[in-house]
């Protein structure tokens, strides 16, 4: 049997699918074969795994050998190719390559449904973009000086990915409906944490979870739960473990977008 033919029928395809229905389709399969959602039955965790491995191998494939959609092209006037013109089209192409190469990997890790990996790689990136990666921790003023279009690029990826499930976006609108506050006032802006830590589940009968604890890291987990890695490089974290304050403070809402 030809191999295209038996990598569609892994993806459930008739053969000569589009791109977007091979895309689609192996979205959908991955979401339903993901190991995580076995975790407790090893059997099927395992069984999962392999067909996991038969998805993405027909993945692969199909998309290398299917013909890409050309792009269609726009009419445009000419413009005069002024010396400052043509310098300003380099440099914006150069920014878009280093933006790009910048989040390919989280972009490839939330692709494959592998969400606690992207999990640790956005808090790595926020390390990153922040200029904190050898501290470790972000203070405040880190936070504001993160890109507001880097945080959007992160943001978008998790929501592309999750059908609008997880992201910086979901979760303030979570925080926003929950009623929560973000205040100077440590009570006023505990409660809200909780409140907010409850309905995520990063707070279980009254505790924190720790970076150490386990997480349900699936498509399944409540609305605006992930990602939750960066919390844990937030000062307020850092002061609580560190025994300086039996309060969080994170004050991880200042990472939410603002709408437009």
């Amino acid at each position: 049997m030809n191999p295209s033919v038996v990598h569609y029928q892994t993806l459930e395809l008739k053969p000569g699918a589009s791109q977007a229905e091979i895309k689609q389709a192996y979205r959908d399969l991955a979401l339903v074969w993901h190991p995580d959602r076995f975790a407790d039955n090893p059997r099927l965790r395992e069984k999962a795994e392999e067909k996991l491995k038969q998805i993405n191998a027909a993945y692969n494939f199909l998309k290398s050998t299917q013909p890409q959609a050309s792009p269609q092209k726009v009419a445009t006037q000419p413009e005069p190719k002024t010396e400052a013109k043509q310098k300003q089209k380099v440099e914006v192409k150069q920014e878009d390559i280093e933006i790009s190469t910048k989040f390919k990997k989280l972009n490839a890790l939330l692709e494959l449904g592998r969400l606690k990996d992207a999990d640790l790689e956005t808090k790595r990136l926020l390390l990153e973009l922040a200029g904190r990666t050898k501290e470790g921790w972000l203070r405040p003023e880190d936070i504001k000086a993160i890109p507001g279009q880097s945080l959007s690029t992160i943001d978008q990826l998790w929501a592309k990915y999750s059908n609008g499930r997880f992201g910086f976006s979901i979760q303030r609108r979570v925080w926003e409906k929950l009623g929560c506050v973000a205040s100077s006032d440590i009570a006023t802006q505990t409660l809200s944490e909780n409140k907010f830590g409850q309905h995520t589940q990063w707070r279980v009968k009254g505790t924190w979870l720790s970076p150490w604890d386990s997480f349900n890291y699936s498509f399944q987990a409540p609305l605006g739960s992930l990602p939750r890695e960066y919390v844990f490089a937030l000062s307020g974290w850092w002061s609580y473990s560190k025994g300086w304050t039996g309060y969080l403070l994170w004050r991880f809402d200042a990472l939410f977008p603002k709408p437009k």
